[in-house]
């Protein structure tokens, strides 16, 4: 690696067209004006070639223009900020060529790379998957190929002009532009806004948004500063110049409190004879106030023991009735090892108190091997909202729910699908329809299904409001983007609605313009006879007979989120008899929320609170527990409480 830090008279040149915020304004929810600042810029490069420069007209250009292989250059600059803030946003132009490889924008964590310096090592810029950062990758590099096991998944011959989201060292999503930005200079806009559990991501190249606030999980804010990074192929060139670089910023960041973190099960191994775990957690109440809720999903290296086909898998609850329902499905992969962060807060009313989980991943494993899985949840603090409402969930109403079968085109699933009556209850403000769809037969799972969701509004016919219909095509053509790649099967082809690898994507059905509170309403669901491709291959009858769906489907209600409780997150786990806790009435299970006035969310807090509290000479103080949802306000003796505590 050869790193330099540009000298003062290039340092000056370097900065031209180059925009640093100043601090935030008064105005929380504005972004800070981009300013030209003097800033000291860092040069790397790791392979062939000259090295980044910067051309007469004041950009970047971070790759030699002759054509050059196995070249890999970045440009680091001093932070901007030393600051963590709730929002910020960068502005500049790009220009990259068709060819390979390609280059990403670098948002890199002080606290891992230092608020100045140049950029580090990356093995693959188009990957660039560094620790405690984002960062965002343009890959112009995905040759087409029919090969069906190799590392290239491009089959489709789709054009090559993707853009990934990375973060925390792993790739999180991958899509191609949907406009054409290579050869010409194109605009690019990339602004996160930090919200509860994480933040939301809005990409926009060439004046087409390839993410619009994709909510990326754990994104908190941090402090960070702008790296870039490219670099070409040992067969393949290409270009990659930005100018008209500005940074701006938004407030600076609000602490935030801890998650509350429950582990669901960890690390079991499932084979023919154990083919599912299930777990009993406790879970907070209800009315604790969290704005958004995780759940985590880790298949792991089995080793001997992994199983080599993908299976279908689910992560379910068992409702009060008793009855299993799915909230996560997901598809194994072909031995590769995956993590999943999946935001389950619609069914927040499916998860307090006592809940029992079941971590099943198929059945009638090769050779007896399974899977082994990891399964938690964190419960983020604050209040939750939708379409900009401050809306809370507080009813799942189970659909469809099972295993639907194809048997003819006379009946095409139509049998499974019955129409469900629902009550509207006078207190929602919003619905929505969320429904997910796996399966594992060749014709299901390997053809295209179109279906249609009724929602008629007022089965009484008081009312003149008419039906409203949404129209889906059940169908996944970017399998070949799954960041869980290169796999050992047949990963990289379409399929009906899922990946192998990948947790599937609920279809959203927005009702909340239709809804009539207070009334019956109908919803059905019209599946389509199948409609195979003229002068394709025809599956016999028996062959499409066989398909099927397994389908998991609910109705989500919300209303206004009303007052609720300050979640605390320190449980007794122990109470020593005759301590002055004991005294007070804690009892094992209790949280303590406050020591003498004092939010406590840590054992180092509490312990800054009770020196607090002696050093004033109390001898008694307040505090506040909670028993499940019970709000308990108690007084003891100051100093050792005679508790143990564990922080979730």
């Amino acid at each position: 690696m050869k790193s330099t830090l540009v000298g003062a008279a290039l340092a000056l040149w370097l900065t031209l067209g180059t925009g640093y915020a100043a601090l935030p304004t008064d105005d929380d929810s504005q972004l800070s004006s981009a300013q030209d600042l003097s800033a000291q810029v860092f040069s790397a490069q790791f392979g062939s070639g000259s090295g980044p420069l910067v051309t007469e007209d004041g950009h970047y250009q971070l790759l030699d223009t002759d054509g050059s292989f196995r070249q890999s250059n970045a440009v680091a600059f001093a932070a901007g900020s030393a600051e963590a803030h709730e929002s910020f946003e960068l502005n500049c132009r790009l220009r990259v060529d068709a060819g390979g490889e390609g280059g990403a924008f670098l948002f890199l964590a002080a606290d891992a790379y230092g608020e100045r310096g140049p950029a580090p090592f990356v093995p693959l810029w188009t990957e660039p998957n560094l620790a405690q950062s984002l960062a965002v990758a343009i890959d112009v590099h995905n040759p087409p190929t029919e090969e069906p096991f190799g590392p290239w998944g491009n089959y489709q011959a789709l054009p090559q002009r993707e853009v990934s989201l990375h973060w925390a060292g792993r790739e999180l999503v991958k899509r191609v532009a949907p406009a054409e930005f290579r050869g010409e200079w194109a605009d690019v806009q990339i602004s996160v806004d930090h919200v509860v559990g994480g933040a939301e991501v809005t990409v926009i190249l060439a004046g087409a948004a390839v993410y619009e606030r994709h909510f990326v999980p754990e994104l908190l804010p941090y402090p960070w500063r702008l790296g870039l990074g490219a670099q070409t192929r040992d067969d393949a060139s290409t270009r990659f110049d930005v100018a008209d670089v500005q940074v701006s910023y938004g407030a600076v960041a609000s602490p935030r409190r801890p998650t509350f973190h429950v582990d669901v099960v960890n690390h079991v191994l499932t084979d023919n004879a154990t083919t599912f775990y299930e777990a009993e957690v406790d879970l907070p109440p209800e009315e604790w106030a969290f704005g958004r809720v995780l759940l985590t999903l880790q298949l792991h290296d089995a080793g001997s023991s992994w199983d080599e086909w993908d299976r279908i898998g689910e992560i379910s609850v068992q409702d009060e009735s008793g009855a299993w329902l799915g909230i996560v499905p997901f598809i194994t992969s072909y031995r590769t090892e995956c993590r999943s962060v999946v935001d389950v807060s619609h069914f927040r009313p499916l998860l307090s108190g006592k809940t029992r989980f079941k971590v099943a991943a198929g059945t009638g494993f090769y050779k007896n091997r399974g899977f082994m899985m990891s399964v938690d949840l964190d419960f983020y603090h604050g209040t939750p909202w939708l379409n900009g409402e401050a809306l809370q969930p507080f009813d799942v109403q189970p659909l469809w729910h099972g295993r639907a079968q194809y048997k003819s085109a006379e009946n095409h699933f139509q049998d499974f699908f019955a129409p469900v009556h629902v009550t509207v209850a006078d207190e929602t403000r919003a619905a929505r329809v969320w429904l997910t769809t796996t399966g594992h037969s060749q014709v299901g799972e390997f053809t295209p299904s179109d279906r249609t969701v009724v929602f008629k509004p007022d089965v009484s016919g008081s009312t003149e409001r008419a039906a409203v219909r949404f129209d889906n095509t059940l169908w996944k053509s970017d399998c070949y983007l799954n960041p869980n790649r290169p796999q050992f099967g047949t990963w990289k082809y379409s399929r009906a609605g899922w990946a192998p690898g990948d947790v599937v994507a609920p279809w959203w059905i927005k009702l909340s313009d239709h809804l009539l509170p207070g009334r019956e309403a109908l919803l059905t669901y019209e599946p389509q006879p199948y409609a195979f491709d003229e002068g394709g291959e025809v599956p016999d009858e028996g062959q499409i007979a066989a398909a099927n769906h397994v389908v998991r489907a609910y109705l989500i209600s919300y209303r206004a989120a009303g007052e609720s409780i300050p979640a605390p997150t320190l449980r007794i786990t122990n109470v020593v008899g005759g301590s002055a806790a004991a005294a007070a009435g804690l009892k094992v299970g209790d949280y303590l929320a406050s020591y003498d006035g004092t939010v406590v969310d840590t054992q180092e807090e509490l312990g800054a609170a009770k020196a607090a509290a002696l050093e004033l000479g109390k001898t008694t103080v307040a505090i506040v527990a909670y028993r499940g949802a019970e709000r308990l306000a108690l007084e003891m003796s100051s100093g050792q409480m005679g508790v143990n505590l564990s922080a979730p």
